[in-house]
């Protein structure tokens, strides 16, 4: 038995209490109660990998330590898993079920939620019961139920002039010892003001944002990151091309709260436990005029709407059949290139158009029919690649020889025999029909022959388990080709099956990652081969 222990503590769906601590709950209570049930079972190994989500709602299972726990249980690290109670394997009552009632046993999982009397061997063939369907309920609704009860609190807060928002926005700076409230930074505030007099001025934002590149004036994320705080978006492009963009310079332009206002309620989650946020319409937000000093008058703020509407003209993007939306990539910034549909189709990098002359993102445009050859020809050759390895998986380059399963369930019927010889020397020990000394000699010789069987039981066993796991993972990338032997035209059905990315850094430099790369490398390895990959 390998047996892990699930910890699971979060402030968001009410698992703590007054002052931020619920003892009941701690991460150090449930590690307490699990070890003393543990201590309590005859069968049980002392020992268990602990996957600790502290901090994390149960509303989702996209947590990190659940996420491993699950990946350890497909890989066979693990076969048992104790939680303190239900809630703390998750409160969503679809979710939380179809861990239960199929993916655990799925997994060959025995799952234990001691406080909840749940043993899911006691339901091996059977459904979890109205009980724990009732228990899994209770636990969503508690959750909703506090979701209700923070959204209404923000609200509160947010009428009051008070934010709820983690980070001011740029310009702003938090003012301390009033939690809530915001001061003027004074250096970002001035880029602020400066990008709102461009604007006045008449300039258009690819004007706005060469002039800032040119200045190296960092652009809301560097200069978070200049002040030690953490940006609020994740940086998605090298260093060099971390520039100033329109988008940036309009989400300026655009924010009310430059004003004096306090702007609250722009977002929200599309239902309990989501991460998917969907922007609220104007009238549903919560917007209180003169909560904090004013960096540009309402007048200015609506002229430079109004200028920038005159000298602006946005393309509507289109993707009317574009088979490789969203996997075309710039080799340098690495962000989804723009598709043009015309006589003859072309992408091209909109960072380089967006951020100006400072970027080094090449400004050609790539014809799409060109770029469907290259991955259409390279395709090809990486499954050609494929079906050969498959071949040699079946054929000579297998390390299972004829016999090999059958050797392997020899050793297996060994070591069960003297399993049974270690039962039967205790039983005659216990009888006192041989001596302590005999018995323990007698006892280490069988452990050890039973230690040298089952490592080499075990070596036989993964290797059988590796072949048949590349087989089966080549199969079924053959499934999707569904029996073409040759791909001459891309469509949107191949680019799902089987591309992951295209990067573009030039038309002599193409890098394709394919979905299969990392089985095409692993069979490779086994075989002792090269990949073969010259794209």
């Amino acid at each position: 038995m390998k047996l892990a222990f699930y910890l699971r503590l979060s402030r968001a769906d009410g698992d703590l209490g007054e002052g931020g601590k619920d003892e009941s709950n701690s991460i150090e209570n449930q590690r307490m109660l699990l070890e003393n049930y543990v201590r309590c079972q005859e069968d049980f190994p002392k020992e268990a990998e602990e996957y600790i989500d502290d901090g994390y709602t149960g509303t989702n299972f996209e947590r990190p330590s659940f996420i491993r726990m699950v990946e350890d249980a497909k890989n066979g690290i693990i076969d048992t898993i104790l939680v303190k109670d239900l809630s703390r394997l998750g409160r969503d009552y679809i979710g939380t079920g179809d861990y239960l009632e199929q993916v655990f046993p799925a997994l060959g999982i025995r799952f234990i939620a001691v406080n909840s009397n749940y043993d899911s061997d006691d339901y091996v063939g059977k459904t979890i019961g109205l009980e724990m369907s009732i228990t899994n309920l209770v636990n969503a609704l508690y959750s909703r139920d506090i979701s209700k009860k923070i959204t209404s609190s923000f609200q509160t807060k947010w009428k009051q002039g008070v934010s709820t928002s983690a980070k001011p926005p740029f310009g702003y700076q938090k003012a301390a010892g009033e939690k809530g409230k915001w001061l003027v930074d004074p250096i970002s505030a001035g880029y602020v003001r400066l990008i709102f007099d461009k604007a006045l001025a008449g300039w258009n934002s690819h004007q706005i944002v060469d002039y800032l590149n040119e200045e190296k004036i960092p652009t809301p994320g560097q200069y978070r990151l200049l002040r030690k705080e953490t940006p609020c978006w994740k940086q998605k492009v090298p260093d060099a091309e971390w520039l100033w963009d329109t988008a940036m310079v309009w989400r300026v332009l655009r924010n009310y709260t430059y004003t004096g206002a306090l702007v609250q309620g722009k977002s929200r989650k599309v239902s309990v436990g989501s991460k998917v946020k969907r922007r609220t319409r104007e009238n549903e937000r919560v917007i209180v005029e003169g909560v904090h000093e004013a960096i540009v008058t309402h007048d200015d703020f609506y002229e430079a709407q109004a200028v920038m509407r005159r000298v602006s003209t946005q393309k509507a993007r289109q993707d009317r059949g574009f088979s490789l939306k969203g996997k075309i990539r710039c080799g340098n910034c690495r962000r989804v290139m723009d598709y043009n549909h015309c006589v003859n189709p072309v992408v091209s990098c909109q960072h380089a158009v967006a951020s100006g002359k400072k970027s080094e993102c090449s400004r050609e445009k790539y014809g799409v029919r060109w770029i469907e050859s290259v991955i259409c020809y390279s395709l090809n050759q990486q499954m050609q690649i494929l079906n050969g390895f498959a071949d040699q998986l079946k054929g000579e380059k297998s390390r299972i020889t004829p016999g090999f399963a059958q050797e392997a369930g020899k050793i297996k019927k060994q070591i069960e025999m003297l399993q049974a010889s270690r039962i039967r020397l205790y039983e005659r020990f216990a009888e006192e029909m041989i001596t302590l000394e005999e018995y323990q000699s007698e006892k280490t010789a069988v452990t050890g022959q039973i230690q040298s069987l089952q490592e080499q039981y075990d070596q036989m066993n993964a290797l059988i388990k590796t072949e048949d796991e590349m087989i089966r993972e080549i199969k079924e990338v053959q499934a999707r080709a569904d029996g073409t032997l040759h791909f001459d035209k891309m469509t949107r059905e191949i680019a799902e099956a089987f591309v992951d990315t295209v990067y573009i850094y030039s038309t002599k430099k193409v890098e394709i990652v394919f979905l299969f790369d990392d089985l095409i490398r692993k069979v490779a390895e086994y075989l002792g081969q090269e990949t073969g990959e010259e794209v």
